[in-house]
C-alpha cells in the first residue's frame, strides 16, 4: 500500500504523535490560561458593593431568633443575590456608558483616597447594620418569649456565612472558567457565532451533570434513605399498646411494626381513662385511636381501607365524636390536639389517620405534593360514605383537622369553603400554609379592612382566623363577631409562624402581611426585600416547631380553648373564668401523661 510522497507508514505515524503533544501541550496552555484570568481575577467592584448592601440587608429581623446556622444561611444566600446583581448592574452600566460616549478618569492620588474612604464607609456601615441586627435579635426573643442567644451564636453565624459566599464565589468563577475553556478549544474548529452557543450548552450540560450526581446521588438519596430509616426505627421508649381500642395492639389488624416510627408514638400516647376522669370529674371512656402506617406492600387506597377496617373493629362509629387527621410528611401528628380532644369529650370520641409518606414535610413539598392531598382527600371520602349509610341518629359528629402540611392535604378533601361547610361538623386548622387553596380562597373573601393576618369571613359566623385564644370570641382588632354557628370552623395562624407565611413569591412579591406588619409577636421593624426575605423565613421554618408554644410553628396550649369552640362547649359569660380554669386543668393533664409535648 503506497502512502505518497515516498513516506513510510513508520515516518507517518511519528509526525501524528509530534502532532497530537503539540495539541495537547496547546490545549494545556489554554487550559491554564483561562484558569488564571477566570478565576483569579480581582473581584468585580460592582459586584462587592452589591455583596455588601444585600449582607446590611440580611441582618435586618425576620420573624424568629436565629441559630448560628441561621445567620450564615441568610448571609450567604444573601451575598450570592448581592454579587450577580452587583456584576450585572456594572456590566450594564458600562455598556450605557460607551453607547453615550461617557468616559470617567481619575487621577491616581484621588482614586486611592477614594479607595480608603469607601474602605471606611463600607466598614463602618457593616459594624453598624449587624449590630442594629444583633439587638434586633434579642427584640424577637423576647416577643417570642425565648431567652436571647449569645453573641458567639452571632458571630459564629457571621463567618459561616462570610466563608459560604466565599465558597459558592469560587464555585460560580469555576463555572466561568469552564466556560472559557470550552470557548477556547472550539474557537480553532467552528465559526464565531456558534462558539458561544456550543460553549454555553456544554458549561450548562456539565454543571447539570456534576449537580445532578451530588444532590441527587448524594444529597437527596441520603436524605430518603435516612427517612426510611427512621420510619422503621422501633423505640424501646415507646411501648406497644395493649388495648384492643389502639391500632397496632395484639387485638389489631396493623401490626405493630407496620404503623412506622410516628404512628407507634400516636397510639401508644395519650390520656388514660383514669387521667380524663381526673380532670374533668366525672366517668370517663376510653378514647380510640386508630392509625395505618405506609407500605410497600398496598396503595393508598388500601391503607384508606385499612383505616376503616380498624374503626370497625373498635366500633369507633358508636362514639360521640369522630375526628379525621391528616399527618405531615413523616405520618406525625400534633399530640396537643389529640389529646385536647380527649379530655374535652370525656374519652367518648376515635380519632383516625393515615401515613402517605415517609418523608419530612420539606421533602414532600419539594418531591411529592400530591400525596398529602391525596390522603386527605380519600380518607375523608371513604369516611364519609360509611357515615351517610348509617342511620342518621346514630352517626358520630365528624370532625377534620391537620397542622401544617396536613392542614395542606387536610384541605383538600374540599373543593371549595361551602363544601366543608355541608360535609364536616367542625375543623381545626393550625399552621395552614398560605398555598392552601381553601386558605387563598378565605383570604379573597376576607371583609375589606382586616387584616391579613387574621381575615374575616362571613363576619365570623362559621369560620375564624386566630392568631391567639382572645381571637375566638372577636376578631384580632376586638371587634365583636356575628353569633358563632355550627359548624365552626378554626383556622389558627401565628403572625411569627414562618411556615403559614412562607411562599415562593416572596422572592419577588411584598406580601399583604409584610405592608401591614400587625403581628403581636413580630417586631415591627420586619421588612420585604426581593429574594433576600423568602430566604430569611426559610431560614425560620427548620426550628418553627421548636419555639415557645403560642409562637412560630408551635400550636400547643391554645388548642383546648379552640378544641372547645368548635365542638360546642360554650358558657355563659359569668361562667367563663371557671370554663379557664378547667382547660388550664386540661393542659397540665396533657404535660403530665405526655411530658414530651
Amino acid at each position: 500500500m503506497a502512502f505518497g510522497s515516498g513516506a513510510s507508514p513508520s515516518s507517518l505515524v511519528a509526525a501524528l504523535g509530534r502532532a497530537a503533544t503539540i495539541i495537547r501541550r496547546a490545549t494545556r496552555r489554554t487550559e491554564h490560561r483561562v484558569r488564571r484570568t477566570a478565576i483569579a481575577k480581582p473581584l468585580s467592584t460592582g459586584g462587592f458593593l452589591g455583596a455588601s448592601i444585600t449582607t446590611w440587608i440580611s441582618t435586618s429581623p425576620s420573624l424568629l431568633p436565629r441559630t448560628w446556622w441561621m445567620w450564615t444561611f441568610n448571609f450567604g444566600f444573601s451575598q450570592i443575590y448581592g454579587y450577580a446583581s452587583g456584576v450585572l448592574t456594572q456590566t450594564l452600566a458600562r455598556r450605557a456608558a460607551d453607547a453615550i460616549g461617557l468616559h470617567v478618569e481619575i487621577a491616581e492620588h484621588r482614586r486611592e483616597r477614594a479607595r480608603w474612604l469607601g474602605a471606611g464607609a463600607l466598614i463602618s456601615i457593616s459594624a453598624y447594620s449587624w449590630v442594629r441586627g444583633v439587638m434586633r435579635q434579642r427584640e424577637i426573643s423576647h416577643l417570642v418569649q425565648q431567652d436571647p442567644k449569645n453573641l458567639a451564636t452571632h458571630v459564629v453565624g457571621t463567618l459561616g456565612g462570610l466563608a459560604a459566599s466565599a465558597g459558592v464565589l469560587a464555585g460560580v468563577r469555576a463555572v466561568v472558567a469552564t466556560a472559557h475553556l470550552y470557548r477556547a478549544l472550539l474557537r480553532p474548529y467552528l465559526p464565531p457565532r456558534v462558539v458561544s452557543a456550543v460553549s454555553l450548552v456544554l458549561t450548562i450540560a456539565t454543571v447539570a451533570v456534576l449537580a445532578e450526581r451530588l444532590l441527587r446521588g448524594r444529597v437527596l438519596e441520603q436524605m430518603i434513605e435516612r427517612a426510611e430509616a427512621a420510619n422503621r426505627l422501633i423505640s424501646p421508649d415507646v411501648l406497644r399498646p395493649t388495648s384492643p381500642l389502639r391500632s397496632g395492639s395484639p387485638d389489631s389488624l396493623e401490626t405493630w411494626q407496620s404503623l412506622g416510627a410516628p404512628g407507634r408514638k400516636i397510639v401508644s400516647a395519650g390520656p388514660s381513662p383514669e387521667a380524663i376522669a381526673r380532670t374533668c370529674g366525672a366517668e370517663a371512656m376510653e378514647p380510640i385511636r386508630v392509625y395505618a402506617g405506609k407500605s410497600s406492600s398496598r396503595d393508598l387506597a388500601e391503607t384508606v381501607e385499612a383505616v376503616l377496617a380498624e374503626l370497625d373493629r373498635t366500633r369507633a362509629w358508636d362514639r360521640e365524636v369522630l375526628v379525621l387527621f391528616t399527618g405531615t410528611g413523616t405520618g406525625w401528628l400534633q399530640e396537643w390536639s389529640l389529646s385536647a380532644i380527649e379530655f374535652l369529650t370525656g374519652g367518648n370520641c376515635a380519632t383516625a389517620s393515615v401515613q402517605y409518606s415517609v418523608y419530612t414535610s420539606a421533602l414532600n413539598y419539594v418531591l411529592d405534593r400530591r400525596s398529602p392531598q391525596r390522603a386527605g382527600h380519600q380518607l375523608f371520602d371513604a369516611v364519609r360514605r360509611r357515615l351517610d349509610a348509617l342511620p342518621e341518629g346514630s352517626r358520630p359528629r365528624l370532625f377534620v383537622a391537620g397542622e401544617s402540611l396536613g392542614s395542606f392535604g387536610g384541605n383538600a378533601a374540599f373543593r371549595d369553603v361551602q363544601e366543608m361547610l355541608t360535609t364536616v361538623d367542625g375543623a381545626v386548622w393550625t399552621g395552614t400554609p398560605s398555598f392552601t387553596p381553601l386558605w387563598r380562597e378565605i383570604v379573597s373573601r376576607s371583609r375589606p379592612g382586616a387584616p391579613a393576618i387574621a381575615p374575616i369571613i362571613d363576619h365570623g359566623r362559621h369560620i375564624r382566623v386566630v392568631t391567639r385564644p382572645r381571637d375566638l370570641t372577636r376578631n384580632y382588632f376586638g371587634g365583636l363577631y356575628e353569633p358563632w354557628q355550627h359548624p365552626r370552623v378554626v383556622y389558627a395562624q401565628h403572625p411569627s409562624d414562618p411556615v403559614a407565611w412562607w411562599q415562593p413569591s416572596l422572592l419577588w412579591e411584598e406580601p399583604a402581611w409584610l405592608r401591614e406588619r400587625v403581628g403581636h409577636d413580630v417586631t415591627p421593624a420586619v421588612r420585604w426585600f426581593p429574594w433576600i426575605t423568602f430566604w430569611q423565613l426559610a431560614a425560620d421554618m427548620p426550628l418553627s416547631i421548636k419555639v415557645t408554644g403560642g409562637h412560630g410553628h408551635a400550636y400547643h396550649e391554645e388548642v383546648v380553648p379552640i378544641w372547645a369552640a368548635v365542638l360546642g362547649q360554650d358558657v355563659e359569660e359569668a361562667q367563663r373564668p371557671a370554663q379557664r380554669r378547667h382547660h388550664n386543668e386540661i393542659i397540665k393533664a396533657i404535660r403530665e401523661s405526655t411530658p414530651t409535648v
